[in-house]
Order: structure tokens, then sequence, then C-alpha cells
């Protein structure tokens, strides 16, 4: 499995086991009918910050968090208690990665009139093993 790839699934795990107001329900892509509050894995890029012999490349994953209109409160807890979870965490023992830093929360009315939408976004260093 690649860095990204790894990331990805590790910030779940660490989601799930740190987050119990979300019920373990954090997907790499919802389905519908998954039932308020989830978290699904949003989008990623990386750019290179290798220097002379390290190769690396900073990672930003976002995490979404849904919940309903009525309950942007709750999303707004949901978003701490993520970004919380995340914030200076690293998991050495799947990826050689710096701490974890949060670059942005955001809290906001979806489009689609139902639901509220959370953002977390999440950098890691990673360096080639």
């Amino acid at each position: 499995m690649k860095a990204g790839r790894k990331l990805r699934q590790i910030i779940m795990d660490r989601i799930i086991a740190e987050v119990p107001d979300l019920a373990g329900q954090v997907y790499d892509k919802a389905t519908k009918g998954d039932a308020y509050p989830y978290a699904t894995m949003g989008p990623s890029y990386w750019r290179d910050v290798s220097v002379t012999c390290i190769e690396s490349r900073a990672q930003t994953v976002q995490v979404d968090i849904w919940h309903s209109k009525e309950s942007k409160g709750l999303l707004e807890d949901l978003t701490d208690e993520v970004a919380d979870a995340l914030r200076g965490w690293a998991d050495p023992e799947s990826l050689r990665m710096h701490p974890a830093q949060i670059s942005l929360v955001r809290v906001m009315d979806d489009p689609d009139g139902v639901s509220a939408h959370g953002v977390v976004q999440v950098e890691v260093r990673l360096e080639r093993s």
C-alpha cells in the first residue's frame, strides 16, 4: 500500500478510536442511507518537501464530517473532537511520519439544504522508507 492510501486508512482508524460520538461511522466514501453523524475522507494532495538525502512530502488530507442541518452546534463539537484526535498525532509503526498538524477547520451549511458539513484538513510530513 502506498503512503497516501495508508495515511488515509490510519487517519480513519484514529478517528474511529478517538471520536466515540461518530460511533465508528468513518468511511472512505459514504453510501446513501448512512445515518448522521458520520465522517468521510475527502480530497487529498501532496507537495514535495524533499531535502538532500531525505525524500519527503507534505500530504494534506481532508476529513468531512456530516450531520443534519438542525445540528450545527453538534457538528461544531464533532469537528473539534476530530481536530483534537489528529493534532500532534503520529503513527510511526505504520508510516515514517511527523506529527500531524491541523491546517483548517470549517463548519457550513451544505448546498443540499438537508445537511451541515464540517471540514478538518490535516497535514502530515511523510518520509520515504
